[in-house]
């Protein structure tokens, strides 16, 4: 028989009358504040539980199943959802206790229509992971592996994801309002339709990205990023003037060629450039 106690006040919270939590049925459980560090949950039935402020570090979560559950302000540091059903589940503001990497592994998970906002999730795994229409606003993913997950329309406006890696991730139209991408590996990624507005990008990786009516806004140092030249244009993106005033003579022409800047608008643009320079 397993007790479920709350983290602080010990006071029991659930009784399962087995060995082990694996597989169990805990549909629509009440676990507020439960203490589940380490806790052998792989499998369990989880759909709809409450488990605000549980403390779930170190916990196996592989397999589970739970939608729609409310892990609101739980610390998910290096606990496992590989594989988990997470759709429509509440995990905002996780993992806000740990100052250092999160490192909750979320590979191949299922996180669909998930609120994960305002939370610490750096060096995290989502590898592969399936994140359609996520809120991942204001949230920590500096050195977190999102390579090959599918992030269609994501919002990860505010958010830090310096160093991350992005590579072959699907961001169609997703929503990049001053996030961090600084020395981020977005190799191979699809930003067909994606807005990035005052977005940081010196040291990003944008080698053999697919870029399709993508927005660039306010990107003072996408000269700075690199790859720059090996973009696939698929149909004509957006550039604007702030842009290009802050790295013109550093953005290669035949990106800006690709993004559907006439040759004759160019060189003009060029020219303005160099007699504004020459000027001082």
């Amino acid at each position: 028989m397993i007790t479920v106690r709350h983290k602080e006040s010990g006071q029991a919270l659930l009784t399962v009358p087995a060995d082990t939590l694996a597989g169990a049925r805990l549909e629509h459980a009440v676990l507020l504040g439960a203490d589940l560090r380490g806790a052998d949950l792989r499998g369990a039935h989880l759909r709809g539980a409450d488990l605000c402020q549980a403390d779930l570090r170190g916990a196996d979560l592989a397999d589970a199943s739970l939608p729609c559950a409310d892990l609101t302000l739980a610390n998910l540091a290096d606990a496992s959802f590989r594989g988990a059903n997470l759709s429509d589940a509440r995990l905002q503001a996780v993992t806000l206790e740990i100052r250092g990497p999160a490192r909750t592994d979320f590979h191949r998970a299922d996180l669909t229509r998930v609120n994960l906002k305002n939370s610490n999730l750096a060096g995290a795994s989502f590898a592969d992971a399936l994140l359609r229409r996520i809120d991942l606003t204001h949230v920590n993913l500096a050195d977190a592996d999102l390579a090959g997950a599918d992030l269609t329309e994501v919002n990860f406006s505010y958010s830090n994801l310096a160093g991350a890696r992005l590579t072959g991730t699907m961001l169609t139209g997703a929503l990049c309002n001053g996030t961090d991408l600084r020395g981020a590996d977005l190799s191979g990624a699809e930003l067909a339709l994606a807005v990035l507005n005052g977005v940081r990008l010196a040291g990003a990786d944008l080698g053999g990205a697919q870029l399709s009516k993508t927005v660039f806004a306010r990107c003072r140092d996408l000269h700075l990023a690199s790859g720059l030249s090996t973009v696939e244009h698929v149909s004509p993106s957006s550039i604007d003037i702030e842009t290009l005033r802050h790295g013109l003579p550093a953005l290669p022409d035949t990106f800006l060629l690709g993004l559907g800047v006439e040759s004759g608008e160019l060189a003009a643009l060029r020219a303005i450039w160099s007699d504004g320079a020459a000027r001082g």
